[in-house]
C-alpha cells in the first residue's frame, strides 16, 4: 500500500523524457552497485577483523527499487529498472569489498560468517536517492547518506560515530547514466568510511600501546 501511493504521489510529476515513474511494462532492468574505488592493497589476514551489519534503512529504501525524490517529502521509483538486490544488501557488499580493496587496518566480514571480531560496524541507510533539482529532464544528482557506528566488540564501547554523505550528478537523464552516478557516489562515500573506521582504529590501537607502555 505504501509503494503504491508513493507511485501515485509521484504520477503527479508528470516526469517526461527517458525516464518515467509508472510502470510502462512488466519487464525490468536489473542493475548491480558497481565499485569505482580501485585495488589498493591486498587483503591482510593478520588484521584484527571488522563485522560489517547490513545498514538499518526506512521502508522507501530498504527495497530493491531505485528511489527517486519527487520534491516536498515525497518519493518515487524509476519505472522499469530495478537493483539486482535490495539497497541494503548493496550497500553491505559494497563496503566490505572498499575493505578488501583499500583497508590494511581491518579485515571485513559479514555477520553470517560466523567469525570472531574485534569491531563492529553498524550503519543508517538514510538517502539513497536522484534527485531532480534541475528539472523533469534534466540530470538528476544523487544523494547519499549513511550515518556510522564504529564499536569496540570487547568493551562494547563506541569508538566513532559518523555521518558519511556523497552526491554526483548523472551525465544524463539515461537509466544506466543515474545508475553509473549512482555507483560512483556509493564509492566515494564507502572509500570515505573505510578510511575513516581504519583510522579510528588505528589511533585506538596507538592508544592502547601508550597505556601499555606507561604501566
Amino acid at each position: 500500500m505504501i509503494a503504491r501511493n508513493l507511485l501515485m504521489a509521484g504520477a503527479a510529476l508528470a516526469l517526461s523524457g527517458c525516464i518515467s515513474l509508472l510502470p510502462e511494462s512488466e519487464s525490468s532492468s536489473l542493475y548491480r552497485l558497481s565499485n569505482h574505488v580501485p585495488v589498493e592493497t591486498a587483503v591482510n589476514h593478520e588484521a584484527p577483523v571488522v563485522r560489517i551489519a547490513r545498514p538499518v534503512a526506512p521502508r522507501a529504501l530498504s527495497g530493491d527499487r531505485i528511489a527517486l525524490d519527487a520534491g516536498q517529502g515525497r518519493v518515487a521509483y524509476m519505472a522499469g529498472a530495478n537493483w539486482i538486490s535490495a539497497v541494503p544488501v548493496l550497500v553491505q557488499e559494497l563496503v566490505v569489498d572498499t575493505f578488501d580493496r583499500r583497508s590494511t587496518v581491518l579485515m571485513a566480514a559479514r555477520p553470517d560468517d560466523g567469525v570472531a571480531t574485534s569491531w563492529d560496524l553498524r550503519m543508517e541507510l538514510r538517502r539513497f536517492e536522484a534527485v531532480y533539482d534541475q528539472g523533469s529532464n534534466a540530470a538528476p544528482r544523487i544523494d547519499i547518506a549513511i550515518r556510522a557506528r564504529l564499536i569496540d566488540t570487547a568493551s562494547r564501547e563506541v569508538a566513532g560515530v559518523r555521518t558519511f554523505e556523497a552526491s554526483r550528478r548523472a551525465d544524463g537523464n539515461r537509466q544506466a547514466l543515474i545508475v553509473d552516478a549512482f555507483s560512483r557516489a556509493a564509492s566515494d562515500l564507502s572509500g570515505d568510511l573505510v578510511d575513516w573506521a581504519s583510522a579510528q582504529v588505528t589511533q585506538a590501537q596507538e592508544n592502547t600501546a601508550g597505556e601499555a607502555q606507561a604501566d
